[in-house]
């Protein structure tokens, strides 16, 4: 296994946990009836991070970069086993990356309250003002959506891990085929020198 494959299971399993401690709010969002305890449980789970400091946010930001940058340096050496398995790996972090971007921060920015930490590490633009506050309804559609986001991005991750531990696996199958293959080639060519 290389330093890119290391590096791109390293960031997946990374969030595949944030989404993993994510499912202790969102499971009673999807799978159960809602329940008032169930949602102020998600905007306090959500609001502590999204009011977190930058650093955290970095962190998380890093973590979400580096797959698909360790899967495009992956995908340079344009093999076979690089084509399939790392270019399907980089459609699905992709993905993950344009769930984040159109699903979560939205979502985020919904139901709850404008930010009051102030920081100067901010790749995202600020939203537009709302004309008006969101309505009780759009706020729960929003935690809603968002816990719904949340799996699909573990779905989604899960397939990136997959697709990595998948090519090690053709790797490793090809490299013992070859094995084999050399030892039967040997063995014929001791047999032929001794007729």
């Amino acid at each position: 296994m290389g330093f890119m494959q290391s590096v791109v299971l390293g960031s997946c399993s990374f969030i595949l946990g944030m989404v993993f401690v994510c499912q202790v709010v969102d499971i009673p969002l999807l799978y159960i009836p809602v329940t008032s305890q169930a949602l102020e449980n998600a905007y306090t789970f959500y609001g502590i991070w999204f009011e977190s400091p930058g650093a955290v946010k970095a962190l998380f930001h890093v973590a979400l970069v580096l797959p698909m940058l360790g899967l495009i340096v992956k995908l340079h050496k344009w093999t076979e086993s690089a084509v399939f398995f790392d270019g399907t790996g980089l459609v699905l972090h992709l993905a993950t990356i344009i769930l984040y971007l159109t699903v979560h921060i939205p979502s985020l920015r919904t139901f709850l309250p404008d930010s009051t930490t102030t920081t100067t590490f901010s790749i995202l633009p600020p939203p537009p003002p709302r004309e008006t506050p969101p309505t009780e309804d759009e706020r729960i559609q929003a935690v809603r959506v968002l816990a719904a986001g949340n799996a699909l991005v573990g779905v989604l991750t899960l397939g990136v891990i997959l697709m990595q531990l998948g090519q090690e696996w053709a790797k490793r199958t090809a490299e013992n085929e070859e094995k084999k293959l050399n030892q039967r080639f040997t063995v014929g060519m001791e047999r032929k020198k001794d007729l």
